[in-house]
């Protein structure tokens, strides 16, 4: 606390020396080419049009002589009202110079707690895990599982999720090295593939450049149907110019989907404006796509309702079982062992990885 005080004097007395350092530097320039005063200038313009008006004969010596003393009377008048009103402001800028900080001081005593101590990040991110994290932001989120990452280096599923967790925080590179760990630990599971390719695009400004095209080759080697990797590089072949090609693609993609499947929609819109524009739609305003990279929520709802349309997925399974358990969605994690257990009832090797899974801790 001390320290706080020490540092927030040092600050104010910085602030009032650079405010009086500046008055002082306007102060000698005013002095230096001061601003003429409306009513000084008038008198001055009154002067100059009586020394014409003798030139020209219309006022006599004597006229002229009562005139200029008048009209000099008034002038030095003014300069003496003029002048006291600005030596009269130069206390105003000390005066606010050492008020600020003051009136700072007795406002935070009022209204602020200074003899609160800072929680510490630590504290901060184990009261995050003691609570419910549907009511955690993507950011906290990301901090919790950053944490869980120390003590669980080997979970592929875990660096997964914490991707998705920074990509929604906005830390799209952040997300792409999650996923790096994540491909490195499980080569051969082609959606963390296809989410290192989404993160390369986030990375790349909404660009699938070279390192995207290569985590999706990498995913298409291992899951030739992947609809990921399909769409992206099917819409980068239009983006190309190579409109055929990508619609082409896309289309053997929406043949591909299932019916139940949500994207077969928006899909299908996308093709039928590009087939009747010959381009891509214009990018949506920076509003909307902050909204559009998905939560962890959304994440677990889609492998969900993907494991209801295709359940003999095994990993598919675990990472679901596994991903309720890190969100503390107790009663949704017993329901997805109690169908996983159901499908799998003839493979004990299969049972054993999903009561594994269901283990982890929260």
């Amino acid at each position: 606390m001390f320290l706080f005080w020490m540092v927030a004097a040092v600050i104010s007395v910085a602030a009032a020396g650079l405010i009086l350092a500046s008055a002082r530097g306007s102060a000698k320039l005013a002095a230096s080419t001061p601003a003429e005063n409306p009513e000084l200038a008038v008198h001055r313009r009154h002067l100059q049009d009586l020394d014409g008006m003798v030139a020209r004969g219309l006022l006599d010596e004597d006229e002229f002589a009562a005139a200029r003393a008048e009209a000099g009377r008034r002038l030095i008048a003014a300069a003496d009202i003029a002048e006291p009103s600005r030596e009269g402001r130069r206390w105003l800028v000390p005066a606010a110079a050492v008020a600020v900080p003051v009136l700072a001081l007795v406002v935070y005593l009022l209204v602020g707690s200074p003899g609160v101590a800072d929680a510490p990040m630590a504290s901060r991110v184990e009261a995050w895990r003691n609570s419910d994290a549907r009511s955690l932001t993507a950011p906290q989120m990301a901090a919790v599982l950053t944490e869980l990452r120390k003590e669980r280096p080997g979970d592929a599923q875990l660096l997964s999720m914490l991707a998705s967790a920074r990509l929604a925080s906005g830390d799209a590179y952040g997300a792409a090295k999650a996923l790096r760990e994540a491909v490195a630990l499980r080569p051969d599971d082609p959606a963390l593939w296809s989410s290192l390719g989404e993160a390369f695009i986030a990375t790349g400004g909404g660009e699938v450049g070279a390192d995207a095209r290569k985590a999706f080759a990498e995913a298409l080697k291992r899951d030739p149907k992947a609809a990921v990797p399909r769409y992206h590089l099917a819409r980068a072949d239009i983006v190309a110019g190579e409109v055929s090609r990508g619609l082409q693609g896309w289309k053997a993609l929406l043949a591909d989907l299932p019916p139940e499947d949500g994207r077969r929609d928006g899909l299908a819109q996308e093709i039928a404006q590009v087939e009747r524009t010959g381009g891509l739609a214009p990018a949506p305003d920076m509003e909307q796509a902050a909204a559009g990279p998905p939560n962890i929520q959304a994440m677990v709802a889609g492998l969900a309702a993907r494991l209801e349309a295709d359940p003999d997925d095994p990993d598919g399974w675990a990472r679901l079982i596994r991903a309720y358990a890190v969100l503390g969605e107790t009663e949704k994690q017993q329901a997805a062992l109690e169908k996983a257990r159901a499908q799998f009832k003839s493979r004990p090797d299969v049972l054993r990885r999903l009561e594994s899974a269901s283990e982890a801790p929260q």
